[in-house]
């Protein structure tokens, strides 16, 4: 008897995307340009399989989400610009300190104080090791300031005192599951802390309130991030240290810029308030902060204002 001839199998077909779905593609990435609150691009990735393969297609292409304001001891966030109140509710007993893009940096409401970083929409945690050091002495009498999700894994945070007499805080880096923080103090002294810090090339760059710039280089020994002392970058030489605040921003063509908001309340109650912004560059070379138009930039200002 003859052998017989076995059928081949046929390779399987890729699927290919419904008609529909090419020809949305152009209308999917200009809704999604549209909207700038984070509750609503999540709204439009949970429509469907095709509109959440769409949202994350586009995500490298659309202009950042606008910021949350959150009531940090009450986790109620409200969104802008449409004034959305949303709840922040964790399954872990523990409270919001601070947060930095999408996470929020935790601590854990037990004895042994657990820090852990939290994304409240994907629900995904981030490890970090106990804040207990970087908060003493008198931990009762020093906060984090601010935290910072940078590239490559790293976490930035910055301490100060509840007292504006005590300006010795820190500021430390880490990596989610390491355990332990590398600090510095804060190189101002006593007389000028740090107001605000930024990530910008492979370094922590600070401001303080008379206007200084430090920069502290992140380095790597052995799989962990060590921070080096700051080393003054910009001589401070303005001397307007009341009604004035000044803030570290990164364009997003790369550019370090300082923001510098002048205010007064008046001395009584009724009294016209009076704002104004400036704009410089930080530049990280040069030795003093230029002046920089709004023009150049493409730049969004969110004002808030607290009743």
């Amino acid at each position: 008897m003859g052998a017989r001839p076995s059928k081949a199998s046929a390779p399987a077909a890729t699927p290919s995307p419904p008609p529909e779905a090419s020809s949305c593609s152009s209308l999917w990435s200009e809704l999604l340009r549209r909207l700038l609150s984070l509750a609503d691009r999540v709204r439009f990735g949970s429509v469907c399989r095709h509109w959440r393969d769409a949202a994350r297609q586009q995500a490298s292409l659309l202009p950042p989400v606008l910021p949350w304001t959150i009531t940090f001891n009450t986790g109620i966030v409200q969104t802008i610009p449409d004034g959305e109140v949303h709840r922040l509710c964790s399954d872990k007993p523990a409270f919001c300190s601070c947060s930095s893009d999408s996470w929020l940096l935790m601590i854990g409401a037990t004895t042994t104080h657990r820090h852990f970083l939290e994304n409240p929409v994907s629900g995904v945690t981030l490890p970090l090791p106990s804040l207990g050091n970087l908060l003493h002495p008198g931990g009762e009498l020093y906060l984090v300031a601010k935290v910072m999700v940078c590239p490559d894994n790293l976490v930035v945070v910055m301490t100060r005192s509840r007292i504006p007499s005590y300006n010795n805080g820190l500021v430390a880096c880490c990596r989610p599951g390491k355990s332990s923080w590398s600090s510095r103090s804060q190189a101002g002294g006593n007389q000028s802390c740090y107001e605000d810090i930024a990530f910008h090339d492979r370094s922590i760059y600070a401001i303080t309130e008379g206007g200084e710039l430090f920069a502290h280089k992140v380095t790597e020994h052995h799989g962990r991030a060590v921070l080096s002392s700051g080393k003054l970058v910009i001589k401070g030489v303005d001397t307007d240290c009341f009604d004035v605040r000044r803030f570290l921003v990164v364009s997003c063509g790369g550019r370090l810029l300082m923001v510098k908001w002048n205010h007064s309340y008046g001395l009584y109650d009724g009294d016209d308030v009076t704002s104004a912004f400036e704009l410089f560059e930080a530049g990280t070379s040069d030795t003093t902060h230029k002046d920089v138009e709004s023009s150049d930039l493409n730049l969004y200002l969110v004002m808030v204002k607290k009743a």
